[in-house]
């Protein structure tokens, strides 16, 4: 039988899209069966699974390192060695292991373009990556203050000149194919994988809405604006804390939740400066119940982001029966399809209209929604599992396609 290794990212990254993908992907491959005999090079974080696959903690020293929390205050080397077992997992040890997963295996998947340094661990099987955006390019391309990005592009550069070397690519959107295509100089390698959506985001506890605004200590009658994500800087949170900030000021009681980040200390003094603190709700690092429950705590998903490789939270508001507002930058406008209120502007104004607008006309809003479920239903992880390993078969299968 066939061996496909997938390789995710390591825990103690704490980026639950990626533990969601790589839990979503192994899981329907197993069950699907479709001819592969898949294993794990690694173990998934838990953010995105109540408990680990056979119920039991994780165990071996190795492991233990990798998926024990990054305590800064307890580190005293500076800037990004703060965490220093993590680069040493990172670059060191998961390049080790995955030499010795990947014997006997017939291609390695790996799950992560940050983790493109892995590749030259996985020749000479052939290799899937999957390119969630190309930011190390962008950033590679912005000017360098001192030694810190410069010890982060170092990194940066190893990383991008061994995804070249892939034997294949998969991207979540047609908008990334092309940016991909760009890059490599052709998209012949390049296949379309949409990601999936959660069934458990369609049927979320009914009172979810009341316990969610209990515990956050938020008032039932309020207005909330929820932003899923993290706080980088693409990801565009000072318009987020503007636009809430002007809807108070406009006599609207308005909330932010902002889940799965933590505020800048820009940010903070930004929210400080709008007189919007104590009216900001920041939930970092939340499980997969929590962001359930603030999907349907919130009477508005707020999506300003400048660049996005495809969008998953999108997909998770439509499942929550949650109206997205969002710039359409990369691929949120391919994702969102018809149910998503695009906004062409940087100007928080814009959004402010926009979120009145859906405010004063309750038919359009219920329009939307009604729209967004029939959307989501379409992206499942079924789906993504059958085309991936559509993508396995090819390969393997040594298509014209596929040559150099």
């Amino acid at each position: 039988m066939t061996k496909i290794l997938l390789v995710p990212d390591l825990p103690l990254e704490r980026f639950p899209v990626m533990d969601r993908y790589a839990h979503r992907l192994h899981d329907w491959l197993e069950s699907t069966r479709p001819g592969f005999e898949v294993r794990l090079a690694a173990h998934i974080g838990d953010l995105t699974r109540e408990q680990s696959r056979d119920g039991r903690r994780v165990s071996g020293p190795l492991l233990r390192f990798w998926t024990q929390p990054v305590d800064p205050s307890r580190v005293v080397l500076p800037g990004p060695l703060t965490g220093p077992h993590r680069y040493v997992a990172r670059y060191m040890f998961y390049p080790m292991r995955l030499r010795r997963e990947a014997r006997g295996v017939d291609l390695v998947h790996i799950l992560d373009h940050a983790y493109a340094h892995l590749l030259p661990a996985a020749k000479p099987r052939r290799v899937v990556v999957t390119v969630h955006d190309l930011m190390p390019v962008i950033v590679l391309r912005s000017p360098t203050d001192g030694w810190r990005e410069s010890l982060r592009n170092r990194f940066l550069r190893k990383s991008l000149k061994a995804l070249r070397q892939a034997d294949a690519y998969i991207v979540g959107s047609e908008w990334l194919r092309g940016e991909l295509a760009t890059w490599l100089g052709d998209d012949h390698r390049i296949r379309v994988v949409p990601f999936g959506v959660d069934r458990s985001f369609f049927t979320e506890s009914a009172n979810a809405r009341i316990s969610g605004r209990g515990a956050w200590r938020i008032p039932e009658d309020a207005f909330v604006v929820l932003h899923v994500g993290s706080t980088v800087e693409r990801k565009n949170v000072p318009l987020v804390l503007q636009t809430v900030a002007k809807l108070r000021a406009d006599g609207e009681d308005a909330y932010l939740l902002q889940v799965g980040g933590r505020l800048t200390s820009e940010q903070e003094q930004l929210a400080e400066r709008l007189e919007l603190r104590r009216y900001v709700r920041s939930v970092p690092g939340v499980d997969e119940s929590t962001l359930r429950r603030a999907y349907r705590t919130a009477d508005v998903l707020l999506f300003p982001s400048l660049y996005e490789g495809f969008g998953l939270p999108v997909l998770e508001a439509f499942a929550s029966g949650l109206p997205v507002v969002t710039s359409g930058a990369g691929g949120l406008r391919e994702v969102g399809g018809d149910a998503v209120r695009v906004v062409e502007s940087r100007d928080a104004a814009a959004y402010v209209d926009a979120l009145r607008e859906l405010a004063a006309d309750p038919d359009s809003r219920e329009a939307l929604i009604e729209r967004g479920r029939r959307r989501a239903r379409e992206f499942t992880w079924q789906r993504t599992a059958e085309r991936t390993a559509d993508v396995y078969r090819e390969l393997l299968q040594g298509a014209a396609t596929f040559v150099r």
